[in-house]
């Protein structure tokens, strides 16, 4: 999933920011926001959780999934 992560955080820079957190360094912040699941992305605005995609996916399922949380 990298890839497909790297791929849309960089074509949708001007939109929104992708941030990458390693669980096993901050136990704390996944046990917080429940990071249940490797992949797990949390959506967040004005520093609200609004949305979650679990699970690895094509490039175009997660991008979509995206912009349907951000809508």
């Amino acid at each position: 999933m990298v890839p497909t992560v790297d791929a849309v955080a960089s074509e949708y820079r001007d939109r929104f920011i992708v941030a990458k957190l390693d669980i096993d360094t901050n136990r704390e912040t996944n046990k917080k926001y429940g990071g249940n699941g490797i992949p797990a992305y949390i959506v967040f605005r004005n520093g609200e959780v609004i949305g979650r995609v679990l699970g690895a996916m094509p490039k175009q399922a997660f991008e979509q999934r995206i912009l349907n949380i951000l809508k």
